[in-house]
This record gives C-alpha cells, structure tokens and sequence, in this order.
C-alpha cells in the first residue's frame, strides 16, 4: 500500500509559483519539478515535465535493475531535454527546470534527479538522502533544458514496510536542515501532517523561494 500527501507554496521571488509536482499511487510515480527562476516560462517548462517525464518512465522502464534501468531512463530524459530546447518560446537556453522522480515498483525505488531538487528516505528514525545535487557555486550544472546532453543520475533502492519517502524543491532543504527534516519526518504517523509540519519549519525558517514536497509511506497501511 501506498499513501501519499503534497504541499506546495509560492515564494517570494517570483510573480507565480514555478513549481510544479505530480503523484500517482496506482503507477507509483512521484515528481517535482522546480522552473528556473529568471528564466522565460520556467513554470510552462515544469509543468511540462510533470505532464510528460512520469508517464513515460513508467512506459519504458521494464526492470528496476542497474545498468539496464539507467539507459532506458537516460533516453527518455535526452528526448525530453531537447523538445524542452527545441519548444522553448524565447529560443534554445532561455528555460529549464530541475527535477526529481521517483517510481516504486515490487519493493524497490527507482530515484531520477536533474538539479537540486531531493530525494530523501526515512527508515526507522534514520534519514538518507538518495540523490546529490548537480550544482557548483549556485549554479545549477544539470537540468532539463540545458544544452548538450541532459544524462539523469539514476539510483535503485530496496523498500522496507514503514519506509517513508520525501521529494522537495530546495526551497524547502535550503530552510530546513537534514537533523530536522529526519525529526520531523518521523515525527507523526500522519502523512498529510508530516508535510504541514515540513513546510511550517521552512517558513519558519524564512522560506523565500517556491516550495513544493511529497511524502510518500510505502507499506505501512497509514493514512493521509
């Protein structure tokens, strides 16, 4: 079984939200995406990620096995990065987005990232982040979008009942630090709750960029 809960909130910087997240329990897919800020229809571009990327991971992923799962993710993420630059309204290089998805499948978790956008896994009071970001001084060095070719780092990871699992745009890890997130993450039963208490500790934290999370219980039977 698998229960689920999002939060998503518009920052400060920019004149909407460019955010965008999509869940789906039956297929098992779970993404956010995080528009560029300054960049031209960065919000268009993340919701063209959401609309797209899952259906068509779902679509061709046909094992959760390394190496084989990372060629069949990488294409999908090539084709999408070059319609994203070649659809782009201003010309190629004036949109992107960061992204993260996950896919549960038969007890395992495939994670897909571009960006600085994370995923975490909270285990029995232990927090481990599955991705790392790809940036180098404030500088995003992967994303849809980019030029050249966009290659995804792609994980597999086995589950365990009672996993709980978090995707978030960095507007919420660059509020909240990874001993709070793992005390809050593991601080309720509730999903939808922990995500209210997730997004409070980042305003509190003086959350100034868009913010979007999804928490993910795998196995466990609670409720939303």
């Amino acid at each position: 079984m698998i229960t689920y809960a999002t939060r998503t909130r518009q920052g400060r910087l920019h004149a909407e939200n460019q955010d965008r997240l999509a869940a789906d329990a039956v297929q098992g897919t779970f993404i956010v995406a995080d528009g560029i800020g300054g960049l031209a229809d960065a919000a268009a571009t993340a919701q063209v990620v959401v609309d797209e990327f899952p259906a068509h991971v779902h679509a061709c992923v046909t094992t959760l096995t390394v190496p084989e799962v990372t060629a069949e993710v990488s294409a999908v993420a090539a084709d999408l990065n070059e319609r994203v630059r070649r659809t782009a309204r201003l010309g190629q290089g004036t949109t992107g987005a960061a992204i993260a998805l996950l896919l549960l499948r038969g007890g395992r978790a495939l994670t897909v990232h571009l960006g600085d956008s994370r995923i975490y896994l909270a285990r029995d009071g232990d927090l481990r982040r599955l991705t790392d970001d790809h940036s180098h001084e404030g500088r995003l060095t992967r994303y849809v979008g980019m030029p050249g070719l966009a290659t995804p780092e792609v994980s597999v990871h086995d589950l365990q009942e009672g996993d709980r699992l978090l995707l978030c745009t960095d507007g919420l890890n660059s509020r909240v630090d990874d001993a709070t997130l793992a005390d809050l993450l593991s601080s309720t039963d509730d999903v939808a709750e922990v995500g209210r208490r997730l997004e409070g500790a980042a305003v509190a934290g003086g959350v100034i960029d868009d913010l979007s999370l999804i928490t993910v219980d795998y196995g466990s039977g609670k409720g939303a």
